[in-house]
């Protein structure tokens, strides 16, 4: 397939900042894809470029892929991949995931074929598995506007997602809100955000559910800038019942999270191992993770994406497929968490429009499937 056009448009995030949204025309058909983005950003992840600088790029851009007939996502993407530069600073790894996911559609379009079948038939995966889902209940951290360390407060499903947990789901939010300290707000994520007496404070309020959740937190230790006892934390947390935990310590801290692996915790990497098959491979070296956080925007490329999933999956790591914090309508990380059989979804609360199109998506995808 040629591709004809392609169109960049600056469209608003849901904090009302800048992002991008990719148009990519073949033989008549359009598709698009629009991308979020992040501000508890690892220094590690590839790099995203202004609206405008990727419309300066554009035409030799274009001029280059005129030339070229793509038969496959991954032929597409392994020219993307060459193009962009080690870490993506060429073109821009929003630019390029955006490319991956529009030309993905197109395939499955010309293919009359649902973009997670498409994919799942490109990469071989010969098998459909029902998520569990990461939900995060009250926020903290760079997210929020209170007093709490900690970046996310989690309920984790027992069970994979069904038309009923999405009923205990809102039971759940609909109960809590009742009890928790007031002035309530949400934020960027759709979580609560009010104050607390301290950082341990939330899960009292969370423990209540624990008969059908497991609880965890992500830490973002990244974000945390004032000197904490890490020991006692981590002490005070394994009391509370608190299994899951992402990012407890800093991203280049690989001995430390293999440490608190040890201790029983289910230990989850983001800023750590930010989509990236060679952090990846360190983080098994060193044993220091349980599960990984996938986002595909900090890598650039479905085909890079699915490399990642097979490597954690190869090595028995769990797979949390997530959303932003800047998050748009679109719901294309619902259909890649379904083709690369994700254990995990953490796409927020159903509150809020960006997330409830993630959660719609899923609806209407386990419809598809008679599951």
């Amino acid at each position: 397939m040629k591709i004809e056009e392609i169109k960049v448009n600056k469209i608003l995030d849901s904090r009302g900042e800048s992002t991008i949204e990719v148009e990519i025309e073949s033989e008549g058909f359009k598709e698009k894809a629009s991308i979020p983005s992040g501000k508890s950003v690892g220094s590690h992840e590839a790099i995203c470029l202004d609206c405008d600088k990727i419309e300066k790029n554009l035409p030799e851009f274009l001029k280059e892929i005129k030339n070229f007939d793509f038969s496959t996502s991954q032929e597409f993407d392994n020219f993307l991949i060459e193009r962009a530069g080690n870490n993506k600073e060429k073109l821009g790894a929003n630019f390029v995931l955006g490319l991956s996911i529009a030309f993905a559609r197109l395939l499955a379009k010309l293919n009359k074929e649902e973009l997670f079948v498409y994919l799942k038939r490109e990469y071989e995966s010969d098998k459909f598995s029902v998520p569990k889902l990461v939900i995060n209940i009250i926020g903290g951290g760079v997210h929020s506007f209170n007093n709490l360390d900690f970046q996310e407060y989690w309920l984790v499903t027992k069970e994979g997602f069904s038309e009923k947990l999405i009923a205990d789901v809102l039971n759940v939010i609909n109960n809590i809100e009742k009890k928790l300290p007031k002035p309530l707000g949400r934020n960027d994520e759709g979580a609560f955000c009010t104050n607390f007496s301290d950082n341990y404070e939330p899960f009292i309020y969370l423990n209540q559910f624990k008969e059908n959740f497991e609880l965890g937190a992500d830490i973002a230790a990244n974000q945390i800038k004032k000197e904490l006892n890490w020991k006692e934390i981590y002490t005070n947390l394994k009391r509370l019942n608190v299994l899951y935990l992402e990012d407890p310590y800093k991203e280049d801290e690989f001995e430390k999270f293999t440490e608190l692996k040890k201790e029983g915790f289910k230990v989850i990497g983001d800023d750590l191992t930010v989509t990236n098959i060679e952090r990846l491979k360190i983080a098994i070296e060193k044993d220091s993770v349980n599960g990984v956080i996938v986002k595909p925007n900090q890598i650039g490329t479905i085909k890079e994406t699915f490399e990642f999933v097979k490597l954690a999956k190869e090595n028995n790591l769990f797979t949390i497929f997530s959303h932003r914090s800047g998050e748009t309508n679109d719901n294309w990380i619902i259909d890649l968490g379904i083709a690369f059989e994700a254990d995990y979804f953490k796409i927020g609360v159903p509150l809020q429009g960006e997330r409830v199109a993630k959660w719609n998506r899923l609806i209407e995808i386990f419809k598809r499937l008679n599951f």
